[in-house]
């Protein structure tokens, strides 16, 4: 299923429904929790954050999606266990082991396609790869199918013993934790770099990249400034087409955080410059919210514009790290900046409702309780 949250709509296999909002928001968080019975308290609870609705609700939005998804059943059906509340069923097609599976040639062109989608942050195009890999002949390594569940803003399973070990896991947990409460992740990131715990991919991503941003954050700039160097230097070196903006986009980030007033300027025409070679909508979206941190200093209202728009894109990308990610930047930035008043309560509320939606505030205790188990004692 491809969703569009902007338009609210669900397509599958070319057909496509149109939702009113909450009827989408309602049959996003079941089948994030596809096979799971839900009550009706928890559906209450995670799509009407900010109403005081009653049972009845969610059984009139049950009504109206079943009828909408009626041309998908029963492949796609949303079932009512009597006496406690629903459950999205999804029943999976057999059509054979697909031959281009056998095409080693095949399998890694598509790979490659893949990673064009990645570094041009068209997570859509992405999704819609990954749930069709069968039909396509394109095999997904685990590594990449944790990416693309976290990416469809499914977070609930990173606690889940049974999705894998907490070495696989452990990258997303602390990527989470930074989110939750940076200041204690500190030494679970240590930890785990010191030890070498991750695998190599993940170890390589918070060490040289993850952890320019988290240093940021903790307020060690300068050591923040040193490794954000070395990676520029090896980005440039490497021709590394992918980093290239989003090195610009930290510097821009650095400059901002430390306050050199006299280097912003310099810092947004490079991230400029390097959007036009490589137009990323990921790094576009975070440059944007960024300019607009800077902008809204002394002009409000066109920093909340640039920002704005910034969101806008990083939704259209449908990455939901890289939305998290920026979310986060604004309101960490904007907090240090002394901002005040409506427009800091608009974001927070609204950070408040995405981590409700995708489940944060369901695992935060659990996050927590896992990093100390497996790192606290190290």
């Amino acid at each position: 299923m491809e969703w569009d949250a902007g338009a609210y709509t669900v397509t599958w296999k070319g057909q496509q429904v149109v939702l009113l909002p909450k009827e989408y928001a309602l049959l996003h968080y079941l089948y994030v929790n596809a096979g799971q019975t839900l009550s009706r308290e928890q559906l209450l609870d995670a799509v009407w954050t900010m109403g005081s609705p009653v049972d009845r609700t969610v059984d009139d939005h049950v009504y109206r999606l079943r009828r909408k998804l009626a041309r998908w059943s029963p492949a796609i059906q949303i079932d009512t266990m009597r006496g406690i509340g629903y459950r999205l069923k999804l029943a999976k097609e057999n059509l054979g082991a697909n031959p281009l599976l056998k095409l080693p040639s095949f399998s890694e062109d598509l790979k490659g396609i893949a990673g064009t989608y990645l570094r041009y942050g068209r997570g859509d195009a992405l999704l819609t790869l990954a749930r069709n890999k069968d039909v396509l002949g394109f095999e997904v390594d685990p590594t990449f199918q944790m990416l693309i569940r976290v990416m469809e803003g499914d977070v609930r399973f990173m606690v889940r013993e049974e999705e894998g070990s907490f070495v696989d896991r452990a990258f997303l947990l602390l990527y989470l934790n930074q989110l939750i409460d940076p200041q204690s992740n500190r030494e679970f990131v240590e930890k785990a770099l010191r030890h070498n715990l991750l695998p190599s991919l993940w170890h390589n991503e918070l060490a040289t990249m993850s952890i320019i941003s988290m240093l940021m954050v903790w307020g060690e700039l300068e050591v923040a400034k040193v490794k954000l160097d070395s990676l520029r230097a090896e980005v440039e070196r490497n021709n590394w087409e992918g980093l290239i903006p989003y090195t610009a986009n930290l510097q821009l980030e650095f400059v901002l955080r430390a306050e050199r007033w006299t280097e912003v300027d310099a810092a947004i025409e490079a991230v400029e410059e390097r959007l036009i070679q490589y137009p990323y909508q990921r790094e576009e979206g975070q440059y944007r919210i960024l300019k607009g941190l800077f902008v809204y200093r002394s002009d409000p209202k066109l920093g909340l514009a640039l920002i704005e728009q910034g969101l806008a894109l990083l939704k259209q990308s449908q990455f939901v790290p890289n939305l998290l990610n920026g979310y986060h930047t604004l309101l960490t930035i904007s907090k240090q900046y002394g901002w005040g008043g409506i427009d800091r309560d608009i974001y927070e509320k609204e950070w408040g409702r995405l981590t409700a939606q995708i489940g944060i505030d369901e695992i935060s205790s659990q996050v927590r309780k896992q990093l100390q188990q497996h790192l606290g004692s190290l």
